[in-house]
């Protein structure tokens, strides 16, 4: 039996940072997949096969007691450890464990800030438990997966996970959350080639927030008050375009208090302010900060924007929302 699965990557829409201190944030899955092919084998032991996990310019390949790696060891060892602890955790769920072998492909560039680890982990859970016969719901799945995040990483909010298993726009406010209508929207993300620290960039709000709570507390006011507006907006009976247009704006003042809060760089800044130049309504940094990824919203415009963040120095992804999150593709008897 062989079971192919798929699960998409995520951008956060709005409230990163301020979602630290309790703010709400609203998450998205975006239309680039990670896919795990899962098959029992004869030796019994766990194997992973990576065609393409992409770190740009980083093709990894595996045998059984040998890793190739062409370049960045650590990024594809953080990889595989996701891997290893969801197929853990579902042959616990089954009470038996096999010989597993699992190849993945990936569209989604690793470390970019766009839920890649995330996705992998919760494709590998939606493939492993097909093929252990366990017929486990979508939330069960967003669990197991914020489980994984866990035991890697040692804190997870669960936002990747979740967004990565349910798909479509997710309001989330404190450990729960609230799937909301999805609006098709057409965006361009740019990713800057280098990731940030999240846990460095967290860091610094913090201790700029100690030393000036006065100056730093009415940002992440704003930005709590930011995310209710959008989900005022994306509830609300508006016209395609009204909502485009308000929503663009939104990015545009959240990406000013994200700058203000200093997690912008200057690669981010001028990959934003390029897809504005080249027509998006909006433009923003999703998730820390301090490189990785930003969207942007370009009704009509996805050619012109993605030219842009290419000469801006950036590596463009035209992409959509995904209303589906996990998705079983196929199965082989």
């Amino acid at each position: 039996m062989r079971v192919l699965a798929s699960a998409p990557a995520k951008i956060i829409l709005f409230g990163e940072h301020s979602v630290v201190y309790g703010k709400p944030a609203i998450a998205a899955a975006i239309d680039l997949r990670t896919y795990v092919k899962a098959e029992f084998n004869e030796n019994g032991r766990i194997r992973i096969e990576a065609k393409d996990i992409r770190t740009p310019g980083l093709t990894v390949s595996f045998s059984e007691d040998q890793i190739y790696f062409e370049t960045d060891y650590g990024k594809a060892a953080e990889v595989l450890s996701y891997v290893r602890e969801a197929i853990n955790l579902v042959m616990e769920e089954a009470g038996q464990r096999k010989g597993v072998t699992v190849s993945i492909t990936s569209q989604i560039p690793v470390g970019a800030g766009l839920g890649s680890s995330a996705a992998v982990a919760v494709a590998t859970i939606g493939a492993v438990s097909r093929l252990f016969g366990l017929e486990l719901d979508k939330s069960e799945i967003a669990k197991l997966g914020h489980k994984v995040e866990l035991l890697v990483q040692g804190a997870s909010s669960g936002i990747d996970p979740t967004v990565s298993a349910v798909g479509g726009f997710l309001y989330y406010q404190k450990g729960s959350f609230e799937s909301l209508p999805v609006v098709e929207l057409p965006i361009v993300v740019g990713y800057t080639g280098s990731s940030g620290s999240t846990k460095e960039l967290v860091a610094k709000v913090r201790k700029n927030y100690e030393e000036m709570p006065e100056i730093i507390e009415p940002i992440l006011n704003s930005m709590g008050k930011l995310v209710e507006k959008a989900r005022e907006v994306i509830l609300a009976e508006y016209d395609k375009e009204i909502k485009f247009k308000l929503l663009g704006t939104l990015m545009n003042i959240n990406h000013g208090l994200l700058d203000a809060l200093g997690v912008s760089t200057k690669s981010l800044s001028d990959l934003v302010y390029a897809s504005r130049e080249a027509g998006a309504l909006g433009a923003k940094i999703t998730g820390a900060g301090g490189g990785g990824c930003m969207y942007a919203l370009a009704p009509g415009k996805q050619s012109e924007v993605a030219t842009a963040i290419k000469i801006a120095g950036g590596m463009p992804m035209v992409t959509k929302i995904s209303k589906e999150g996990l998705r079983i593709e196929e199965v082989e008897k």
